[in-house]
């Protein structure tokens, strides 16, 4: 397991978990909801946020939190060996 996608509803539990596999596998976890929401709670453009998803499925090892089927979902399956989809 090196490229993690975790998936949920809201309230299940993906934070948490995703935490966890953070903390016993050491992978760099990204979180969806980090990168879509600006401090100031708008969001940054759909463009800008496949290109950080690129960004991030390039590199070797990760895990990402977050569903945001609407970006980048299928590249994202295709470039995960691990979908954790919490229920």
């Amino acid at each position: 397991m090196k490229r993690i996608l975790v998936i949920s509803s809201p309230g299940a539990g993906k934070s948490t978990f995703s935490r966890k596999l953070h903390n016993k596998f050491d992978l760099p976890l990204f979180y969806l909801d980090n990168l879509f929401w600006k401090a100031d709670k708008t969001t940054i453009p759909p463009k800008m946020l496949n290109k950080q998803i690129k960004s991030i499925l390039k590199q070797p090892q990760w895990i990402i939190d977050g569903n945001y089927s609407q970006y980048l979902l299928d590249e994202r399956l295709d470039a995960c060996d691990t979908v954790f989809f919490l229920d």
